[in-house]
């Protein structure tokens, strides 16, 4: 599962959280819809621990990619905004913030009497240091953060609790980009920039070189990749402590073993119910299971370099289209999530809210249509019903035969979907072969290739077509950001390269107006759909499962604010 859950109009103050103040906290709406009494009260200390079949796979900000690390990452690190339970922006680091009549310095005041793990104060020195930073390399090291710095000339800390935000253009994404960026210890960070570049700052694993330094909600006092995490509540936290003495993140590759140990109760807490699971678990007493909108959405990922030599026909979207006729959606969420998803078209999904576009004309499921499409362009059947793309000026003729890359971190049945999908194609004389693509650093590894440099535009060339998931914003220009030039070899995993989509991604960015924006990101949209850059699939469900023995666990806000493991609290 790749990239963090992480809008609308800003609130300034933080009694809307839940257990905000310490005092007390409600249990969210479960799948039933009813909720607890009423306010119960908090009991401080407790162990919560976490059953997951996402891992951590870095604590570096500008080096990570699966939502648990982004998840991870705002818990143990300062960051100026946060979302509430409505994705209203409230404080976390700083406490107001207000901006210059004409759109281009933001300031941000912060909150004082924090620091560091390591006992060296927090300041806005380092806001200011991890931003400019950020900044300097945007184009290579520190591309992962690109998005987040987007337009913004140089970050200023005039005193220890003040910072001060210059930007070029006016910018429709500050709270949203920059409000939610990690901010590191300079101390820490800085000397590892040895070579002018950032290399040193790319490469660097702080989960290796423990204890890390970090001033969150939390710091970390045990890290296993593919084992169980430890989150130990940080006493000199400048916000609301924590009231679970610690929570433990428990990776598990066999779900079934996780349902168990929730039976056993071993477990306190599901962060994702496997969707084969929901009935068992919903049948486990003092258990509750929460079903909410999610996020998260499924696709197929096609190979879009415009510059690849091999299988040349997929990047023809009148060639995609006729095979997106052959994926049966309604059956992969009737079979691979018992129907715990929605059919969705848009690449930003239905957490987008106002801003996903609903005017797309979904892509039926029509196998003969397909295949009426595909003897429209000339790919006709051999002898043994297999069609075949003739010869053209780049390529010799070939079969439409591709390897279809599927991570083993899929939160999904990716063998069961490859299947389905395998089928339909192959009622169309299309052969599809699947192929493991690791863990999805691997997997991300696979798709761009050894030779990705995106000054050079080399890349891209290995892989044909993938299965993935996405974890969007709320709000869509993280989402869209990943599809431009500016994000290969870093968030673009598919080597689209279309000037006019990223001019038109700057613009909105840069559109204050709400509306006029709507409009621009409505036509990235549909750009991005009529070229099938990527197939979505379906927008899951969120489920999640907890003992009756904790409240105050809020599944909706997820990684969106550090309530998610700080509200959390034994009944």
């Amino acid at each position: 599962m790749r990239r963090v859950l992480v809008v609308l109009g800003v609130a300034v103050t933080c009694t809307v959280l839940t257990a905000c103040g310490g005092g007390s906290a409600t249990t969210p709406t479960t799948s039933s819809g009813s909720t607890s009494p009423g306010p119960v009260a908090v009991k401080e200390g407790g162990i919560l621990r976490i059953g997951t079949g996402n891992y951590i796979d870095s604590f570096n900000p500008w080096n990570w990619i699966e939502s648990q690390s982004g998840m991870a990452m705002y818990e143990i690190y300062p960051a100026l905004v946060q979302y509430d339970h409505d994705f209203k922006f409230v404080p976390d680091w700083a406490q107001t913030w207000e901006t210059s009549a004409d759109g281009l310095t933001w300031t941000f005041h912060l909150q004082s009497g924090g620091q560091w793990s390591d006992g060296k104060p927090l300041t806005a020195d380092d806001a200011a240091w991890t931003i400019n930073t950020s900044v300097k390399y945007k184009d290579d090291a520190t591309a992962n953060a690109a998005v987040n710095v987007g337009h913004v000339v140089s970050a200023a800390a005039p005193d220890a609790n003040t910072l001060v935000i210059t930007y070029d253009k006016p910018s429709a994404t500050v709270l949203g980009g920059l409000g939610e960026m990690p901010i590191l210890p300079r101390h820490v960070w800085e000397p590892l920039d040895t070579d002018g570049k950032g290399s040193g700052l790319k490469k660097y694993r702080p989960e290796l070189h423990m204890p890390m330094v970090t001033a969150g909600a939390f710091t970390i006092a045990k890290y296993e990749k593919k084992g169980t995490t430890v989150f130990k509540a940080d006493p000199n936290f400048y916000g609301p402590k924590a009231h679970a003495q610690a929570v433990a993140l428990t990776f598990y590759t066999n779900p079934n073993a996780m349902i168990a140990d929730l039976k056993a109760g071993k477990l306190d807490y599901l962060d994702q119910v496997p969707f084969k699971a929901v009935k068992a678990v919903s049948a486990m007493p003092n258990v509750t299971v929460d079903k909410s909108a999610g996020a998260e959405f499924t696709d197929v990922t096609w190979n879009s370099n415009p510059k690849k030599k091999k299988h040349r026909e997929l990047l023809d979207p009148a060639v995609k289209k006729a095979l997106a006729m052959g994926i049966d959606r309604q059956r992969i969420i009737d079979v691979v999530f018992e129907g715990n998803a929605s059919l969705v078209d848009s690449v930003v999904g239905h957490v987008a809210g106002y801003f996903e576009n609903t005017n797309l004309v979904p892509t039926r499921f029509d196998i003969a249509a397909g295949n009426a499409a595909l003897d429209g362009l000339g790919y006709t059947r051999g002898a043994d019903g297999s069609r075949v793309v003739p010869a053209s000026a780049t390529e010799a003729a070939h079969p439409m035969a591709y390897d279809v890359m599927i991570p083993t971190s899929l939160d999904y049945d990716g063998d069961r979907t490859f299947q389905i999908i395998k089928d339909g194609w192959a009622q169309m004389g299309v052969k599809v072969t699947q192929v493991s693509g690791g863990d999805s650093t691997a997997g991300y590894a696979y798709e761009t290739g050894d030779n990705c440099d995106a000054t050079k535009g080399t890349g891209y060339e290995k892989f044909d077509i993938a299965l993935w998931d996405w974890v969007p914003y709320p709000d869509p220009d993280q989402q869209l950001s990943y599809m431009t030039k500016a994000q290969w070899c870093s968030w673009n995993d598919t080597g689209y390269d279309n000037p006019a989509y990223d001019a038109l991604y700057d613009q909105q960015s840069t559109t204050i107006d709400r509306t006029a924006r709507k409009v621009i990101v409505d036509q990235m949209q549909q750009m991005l759909f009529d070229a099938q850059i990527y197939t979505v699939i379906a927008n899951e469900v969120a489920l999640s499962a907890h003992s009756n023995a904790w409240v105050g666990i809020d599944q909706k806000v997820d990684a969106y604010s550090k309530t998610y493991l700080a509200a959390p609290h034994e009944a």
